[in-house]
């Protein structure tokens, strides 16, 4: 046997007595391996299994025995004429036989052994020994080796064991399917795309074709361990190297909890749009809803260039570039896990772009570990994906990425084996191939060289959903830094959409109920958006009195003086004290009724922050206080005061933003019914009644460390987003430097290690647009 041919079992039957219908299946198995071996394989080209395994080097393919004790028990008699084609045709398909006649069992009907033994090499026991009946060998005895002994034979199969591993891994390398240094970026998608993936048969490379005919999409399933993210790979790869980032581009959502495409966010592939790592079903439907905007872009640009189709509009080159546009979405089924209204919008995005796609050069490709379970895309959408990529799988998986009838995919033996098919899974497009091997070192040095080659620059949006939102990285922020504006309402970012979108942000416009509520258990999360606010604040106002801060963290908390160090790094006013709490009350209290009453005209927004109100007893609504002023009147305590500043502040524009911890210790400090006063709300991780209070659905329950719910009174449903983290001290007195004061500091002292900035030394406002 040459070395490049394995030779395995075909997997019989391991049970003493089998089933009829377990004979009858394991037969026909190795009957359509046999079709699939003669029609994919060895055509008119090969005669023999030997002949193209030959020529097929990494992907020969390995023989089948079939050992069956006992003949004919338990054999139908549609399993014994399937046994005598599997005897007769199998040797030219590396199917070998051996056979057990038990000649004191009845023969199945109408069949007669002789048609067996005219296609074998027969042997007969006689005298204890066997003889062959073939006249010819008869006068050569054949002598049996002794059998092992039963120590020998556990070594033998643990040996065997051993080496099988390695021998079911095949790889073709990469070398095979990608393109020759002199033809990369050198193709066009003008006509679609055309991108290598395997190797079909023993010398011919397996092709995706996207574009052309009924071909516009392709679905890929394959269990885990199949090859299936080593498939995809490959693709992106090889279609980043054939391509120019103008004639390509790529949108990857990866719902797998892994971090199989950051590489491609890591080196900045120049094909790439969107890169979603460990990606969230919200930023997911984004993605979609970007997609469908840019078909009815196209759809509006051809109509007014008088072209039907993408071709077309290609063909009257045109100096605007129009690349085709590829959505790779792995494990997709991550859309519909629920039954809700995000399901059924994503349901109806990727049905629209898989109808409508084609025309505007929008293609989908889907992988999943399996199409099975309650809540999927419907078929009448899959049966637009002509093309089927099916890996190892189960048999009513194949059934279901390929078709009823076409459950070949059941067969396939080793990773990286697959089953391509551009015929809506009929059994007639079947064509096997081995998908190639790309290591990850090969890989990193490809989209390496691709990222060093000259091309337009492009914009990418890189969501890594198990990472912190990152103040620094605001582009509005940025913006706002190289050149104030103070135009519009005040505006106080909270973390990073999980959505194509700008960052998160809440808008406080002057009428009532305009204050900022963050509740949740979560302190570190609420002292990270309070400081990504002051910063907001600083950024636009440059105004060292534009908020004032009322700390509740006890002395002993870890972020005992986390919000002082913020205060003093942006230099705005300092930190309240605890002991002028209630002059700092009765300070906002007294401009809210003079803005109220036209004693005081300024209608510049200022900012209560409160942190802790849960521990701040001196804001409690006072029920029994008998304290009067000089005039006999009842004096108003601070926590009168702090409810007449949510009640009329916002109105007159001061502001108030404020964390506790439960729904309970709000009530303590607010009515029920002054809970309306908060039309601007943060959730994060509570439990499931307090959620069902604030929003009418447990959705907050469900959230994890990095992740928050926006609300705004008058929304269709709440925004999930990241909460920016608590940024560094160095950042936060840069930022303080940066932005100046517009009134002289409290303390004409500059602080220890700061060094004021010129506005041409700001390094933030040189930074690009995020998409």
């Amino acid at each position: 046997m040459a070395p490049s041919q394995r030779a395995h079992s075909s997997g019989a039957l391991s049970t003493v007595r089998p089933e009829p219908s377990q004979i009858d299946a394991k037969l026909t198995d190795l009957t359509e391996h046999m079709e699939n071996v003669i029609q994919k394989y060895l055509r008119n080209q090969y005669k023999s299994i030997e002949e193209y395994n030959r020529a097929a080097g990494e992907v020969a393919e390995p023989y089948r025995v079939l050992v069956i004790a006992n003949f004919p028990t338990n054999f139908t008699p549609d399993a014994a004429r399937r046994l005598v084609s599997i005897v007769s045709s199998g040797p030219a398909c590396g199917v070998c036989t051996l056979l057990g006649v038990d000649t004191a069992v009845a023969l199945p009907r109408d069949f007669r052994l002789a048609d067996l033994e005219q296609v074998s090499l027969n042997l007969a026991w006689k005298d204890g020994a066997f003889h062959a009946t073939d006249p010819a060998l008869a006068p050569f005895p054949l002598t049996l080796d002794k059998p092992p002994t039963s120590g020998d034979i556990v070594t033998i199969v643990r040996k065997i064991g051993e080496a099988s591993r390695n021998a079911a891994r095949v790889e073709v390398p990469f070398e095979f399917i990608a393109p020759a240094p002199d033809q990369v970026w050198a193709a066009s998608t003008q006509t679609g795309f055309n991108i290598p993936i395997g190797r079909s048969g023993a010398t011919k490379r397996q092709i995706l074709s996207l574009g052309r005919g009924t071909a516009q999409h392709a679905l890929i399933a394959g269990k885990t361990g199949s090859g299936k993210s080593t498939l995809m790979h490959a693709l992106i790869t090889n279609l980043a190297m054939t391509y120019r980032p103008e004639e390509a581009e790529l949108y990857l959502i990866d719902f797998k909890k892994g971090v199989e495409f950051k590489m491609y966010a890591e080196m900045q592939l120049p094909h790439a749009r969107v890169i979603a790592i460990e990606s969230e079903r919200e930023f997911g439907l984004s993605v979609l809803q970007r997609l469908d905007g840019i078909l009815k872009e196209r759809g509006d640009l051809f109509r007014s260039l008088g072209v039907n189709d993408f071709p077309s509009y290609r063909d009257l080159n045109r100096p605007e570039p129009l690349p085709r546009i590829l959505l790779v979405v792995d494990e997709f089924q991550e859309f519909f896990v629920e039954d809700d209204k995000l399901a059924q919008e994503a349901g109806l995005l990727v049905d629209r772009l898989v109808r409508q796609g084609r025309a505007f050069g929008v293609h989908v490709i889907l992988g999943s570990q399996t199409l099975g379970g309650g809540y999927s895309l419907p078929r009448s959408t899959i049966d637009q994906m002509a093309v089927r990529i099916a890996l190892q799988c189960s048999e009513a998986d194949a059934q279901l990425i390929l078709s009823k009838d076409n459950s070949a995919a059941r067969l396939l033996t080793r990773p990286g084996e697959a089953i391509y098919n551009d015929a809506n899974g009929l059994q007639e497009g079947n064509n096997p191939f081995q998908v190639v091997w790309l290591s990850e070192d090969r890989r990193e040095a490809i989209l390496e060289k691709l990222r060093d080659r000259p091309h337009a620059a492009s914009r990418c949006l890189v969501f890594e959903g198990s990472a912190a939102a990152e103040l620094h990285e605001n582009a509005m922020l940025q913006r706002m830094l190289a050149s104030p504006n103070e135009s519009g309402p005040a505006t106080l970012w909270l973390g990073d959409a999980i959505a194509i979108k700008d960052p998160t942000a809440a808008v406080f416009r002057p009428q009532s109920g305009a204050n900022l509520l963050l509740i949740g258990q979560s302190e570190e999360a609420a002292l990270a958006i309070a400081t990504a606010s002051l910063v907001s604040l600083a950024a636009r106002y440059r105004d060292p009195n534009i908020a004032a801060v009322l700390d509740g963290t006890p002395d002993d908390s870890e972020f005992a003086d986390t919000l002082r160090g913020v205060c003093s790094s942006l230099r705005l006013a300092p930190l309240v004290e605890r002991a002028e709490l209630s002059a700092t009350i009765a300070e906002f209290s007294a401009e809210v009724d003079g803005r109220l009453n036209g004693t005081i005209t300024e209608r510049s927004p200022r900012f209560l922050f409160v942190h802790g109100l849960h521990r701040l007893r001196e804001l409690r609504k006072a029920e029994d206080d008998f304290g009067y002023g000089r005039r006999g009147e009842k004096a108003a305590s601070p926590g009168d005061q702090f409810t007449t500043i949510l009640r009329e502040g916002p109105a007159v524009g001061i502001h108030v933003v404020t964390w506790c911890d439960s729904v309970m210790n709000l009530t303590r400090a607010v009515e029920r019914q002054g809970m309306r006063e908060f039309t601007l709300r943060v959730l994060f991780q509570m439990s499931a009644n307090d959620s069902a209070q604030l929003i009418d659905t447990p959705a907050a329950s469900r959230l994890g460390r990095t992740r928050a719910l926006y609300v705004e009174e008058g929304t269709e449903r709440p925004e999930k987003f990241r909460p920016y983290g608590l940024p560094g001290d160095g950042w936060l007195r840069e930022i303080g430097a940066t932005v100046g004061l517009r009134h002289p500091p409290i303390s004409t002292e500059p602080e220890e290690g700061i060094v004021p900035m010129l506005p041409n030394d700001n390094p933030l406002s040189l930074a690009a647009d995020l998409p």
